[in-house]
């Protein structure tokens, strides 16, 4: 049998990660279970990672990379400031959607890490894309919409990130997608309030 080489491993047994914590759970995603999923010896994880906590520190990197692909369109820029909010938000939930285990993977590592001394930074740095996402968004509808926004705008990006967050995870429970977008879209609206004109 020819031998794999260690990138392609890697990536494998990352993707077995993810199908494992996506589908059993966190607590099913042991390394026997993992290499079970990528039809790999035991070895093969040894060979690959120093530990678990950097298996699981690559599939953040990955998933995170991934969302940022998904998400890169940006703002969507319409006629007025809650008319690209709305299409910006709703553009947001299509990748939601789109990937369902994405963000519910996502959301066990965050939760993970955070009880792990293994892992630190780890959470961190997955908040910090997102705000980093916010800021850059309400940046470009700001300049597209020819506004400024009244609250900073590192305030306004949190805010975003604490909503969509709570959208999200509430779908992940109920799988009501209309509700999950009256609230963006509702949110969209209080979000203009906040607006003012840049000159």
């Amino acid at each position: 049998m020819a031998r794999i080489p260690a990138r392609e491993r890697r990536h494998q047994l990352v993707a077995a990660a993810f199908r494992v914590i996506g589908e059993e759970g966190f607590a099913a995603a042991t390394t026997r279970r993992v290499c079970a999923e990528a039809g790999a010896p035991l070895a093969a994880f040894h060979y690959c990672f120093a530990s678990k906590a950097e298996l699981l520190s690559e599939l953040t990197a990955h998933a995170m990379a991934e969302l940022e692909t998904a998400r890169a369109g940006g703002a969507v820029l319409r006629p007025t400031v809650v008319e690209s909010l709305r299409a910006t938000l709703r553009g947001y939930w299509d990748t939601v959607e789109a990937d369902p285990n994405r963000e519910a993977v996502l959301t066990a590592l965050t939760q993970h890490a955070l009880g792990d001394p293994s892992l630190a930074g780890v959470a961190q740095r997955q908040y910090e894309a997102y705000h980093r996402t916010a800021r850059t968004t309400l940046t470009e509808i700001a300049e597209g919409c020819g506004i400024r926004w009244r609250p900073p705008v590192e305030q306004l990006a949190r805010m975003v990130v604490v909503v969509t967050d709570g959208v999200t995870v509430a779908w992940l429970v109920d799988r009501d997608s209309t509700a999950a977008l009256n609230v963006l879209d509702a949110f969209a609206e209080q979000l203009a309030t906040l607006a003012a004109p840049a000159t």
